[in-house]
């Protein structure tokens, strides 16, 4: 108790070794808990998880592509990450149908507190993704330390209202940031150009210079903005938005009834995720047949596609390690503390952005210890910071998608991240 760490610092009576000792005792337990809950729900693994596995990750595809350019990454990246941050979760978690992965919810989040747009127009893509993976692998080590501390227990005295104000809070942020994209062809070019902020002046704000609003404020004037001048819009972007809505909206039913017959009565239910895969599909078709012009999700960066020619080995190399962006000791850290107002407000910022994506996580599972997801979300953070991508958390769509299709065990995880 009385001798020195490696580093030269003196443990003086033993109070910092006590604590370290809490610490991992801590840890153990949590891992023990996710260990034993996991080995429970495996025992449950069926062919059902294989269909939900195949049908998240079909339906997931899109979502993945549009969570990564609403991160300010390209959509191949979303794809070429989306795998392993799930299947470091599914380590841990013992719950059959959660899914996690960068979702609308965390890519705005991230994208605003580190205000993503400037910084990538002033440093590049590849600048921005190494600060963005900072910030995520920064996240996932507060979930751990919220997990060690037992945070998890709160969540059974948030009151019902404020995880519902919290869901709508940011469907409308969504709504908000991806009204551009469904109503111009140019996406959210347009507004930024055209669209004028008003400026206001705040005491306590540069003086009280006069300054254009900013941030959620600023979303919602662009929304009414855009919605009220119609004749703006571009007809056949407003046209395919229209008609995939309605798809997912209104046909899962109709969609059901035609799997149904074509199958002479096999497949009675209705199969989750379906209208996802029709919307897609049945939009790219009409959007060549009418040459569209407009905004697309993006050709494949030249040299993206070599892989294909690769053998097995290399192959099975690049799926262990070649998504791999950069290590946490490389990472820039220095410019993520000056981001972010300094150490303190990194941190802060950090663990109030974990608590708030595990609400998520709570909003799936409902019931049962949720130490162990928790815990998993942190790994799924860092794992995604690793590569270069945004933070993970809950996503409520894939994890209805997985309860619908028959997912019994975790094992439709890392079924449903194989194909990305």
């Amino acid at each position: 108790s009385s001798g020195r760490c490696p580093c030269g610092g003196g443990l003086g009576s033993g109070a910092w070794a006590q604590r370290c000792l809490l610490a991992f005792r801590g840890l153990a337990r949590e891992l023990g808990r996710g260990a034993a809950l996991e080995a429970m729900a495996w025992r449950g693994a069926s062919l059902g998880d294989v269909v939900a596995g195949v049908t998240v990750a079909c339906t997931s595809l899109p979502q993945y592509i549009a969570y990564a350019e609403m991160a300010g990454l390209s959509g191949l990246h979303g794809l070429r990450t989306s795998g392993p941050p799930i299947l470091a979760f599914a380590l841990v978690t013992g719950s059959p149908s959660l899914s996690i992965g960068v979702t609308s919810i965390t890519a705005i989040m991230a994208h605003s507190t580190l205000q993503g747009a400037e910084y990538r127009a002033a440093h590049g893509e590849e600048a921005w993704m190494d600060l963005l993976g900072a910030f995520a692998v920064l996240v996932g080590l507060a979930s751990v330390l919220l997990s060690l501390l037992g945070a998890a227990r709160l969540v059974a005295y948030i009151p019902g209202p404020v995880k519902t104000g919290w869901k709508l809070g940011f469907a409308v942020t969504v709504v908000a940031s991806q009204t551009a994209g469904a109503l111009f062809r140019v996406g959210a070019k347009y507004p930024a150009q055209n669209c004028r902020l008003p400026k206001v002046a705040l005491p306590w704000v540069d003086n009280g210079a006069a300054l254009p609003i900013s941030g959620g404020s600023a979303a919602m004037y662009r929304l009414c903005w855009m919605m009220l001048q119609p004749w703006l819009w571009d007809l056949d972007t407003v046209l395919l938005s229209a008609l995939a809505l309605a798809i997912v909206m209104k046909c899962k039913s109709h969609l059901g009834k035609v799997i149904s017959f074509l199958t002479f009565r096999r497949v009675s239910k209705p199969i989750a995720g379906l209208e996802v895969i029709a919307a897609t599909v049945l939009g790219t078709l009409l959007a060549v047949l009418m040459g569209y012009s407009g905004s697309v999700v993006g050709k494949m960066p030249s040299g993206a596609s070599g892989a294909s020619s690769n053998s097995a080995s290399e192959l099975a190399t690049y799926a262990l390690t070649g998504w791999v962006r950069q290590l946490p000791w490389d990472m820039p850290w220095s410019l993520l503390a000056d981001r972010l107002g300094g150490w303190l407000g990194a941190i802060a910022s950090a663990v109030a952005f974990a608590g708030v994506d595990f609400l998520a996580i709570v909003s799936v599972v409902e019931s049962g210890p949720l130490g162990p997801e928790l815990l998993g979300q942190g790994f799924g953070c860092v794992v995604s910071g690793v590569a270069g991508s945004a933070p993970v958390g809950g996503s409520l769509s894939r994890s209805l998608v997985a309860q619908m299709a028959g997912a019994s065990s975790p094992l439709a995880g890392p079924l449903a991240r194989a194909p990305a």
